[in-house]
């Protein structure tokens, strides 16, 4: 190890098209979606799959980030990776019907958040806010 230890970057990316908002303490950020499908924040591996298909876990290195679709109480919400699938902010991982979701007056969003109960993450900075599309980098962690 040298004199100098820079922390890992991973970047992050918005996840679909629509309206970020940044997420209180630095924990992440939510997008209102204006499109169906939904795409790795991040350049890493599908760690976990919750079993009501609304969470996929993904791990970036030591990162671990979660992707939370609204829940599907009215709309259909369907994942198309498996656990230890590698993914990159290209790399389609789900599907929301926010129409459904409309249309039984709930909320869709995506929220991309950080888990930092494992103090991996030094710092978690966005870059953008407002319209964003998918693979668009909104933002960075830098891990210890």
């Amino acid at each position: 190890m040298g004199l100098f230890s820079f922390g890992k970057r991973v970047k992050l990316y918005a996840p679909v098209d629509g309206k970020l908002t940044d997420l209180a303490e630095n924990t992440g950020f939510s997008v209102e979606p204006s499109n169906h499908h939904i795409y790795s924040p991040v350049t890493g591996t599908v760690s976990t799959l919750a079993p009501e298909q609304n969470v996929i876990e993904l791990m970036s290195g030591k990162v671990l980030v979660r992707v939370r679709c609204s829940q599907p109480l009215a709309g259909e919400t369907a994942t198309y990776v498996h656990e230890g699938d590698t993914v990159t902010p290209a790399t389609p991982i789900a599907f929301m019907d926010q129409d459904a979701l409309e249309e039984a007056d709930e909320d869709a969003t995506v929220r991309v958040t950080v888990d930092k109960t494992a103090n991996w993450i030094k710092k978690l900075k966005l870059s953008t806010s407002g319209q964003v599309i998918h693979d668009q980098k909104v933002g960075k962690l830098i891990a210890r």
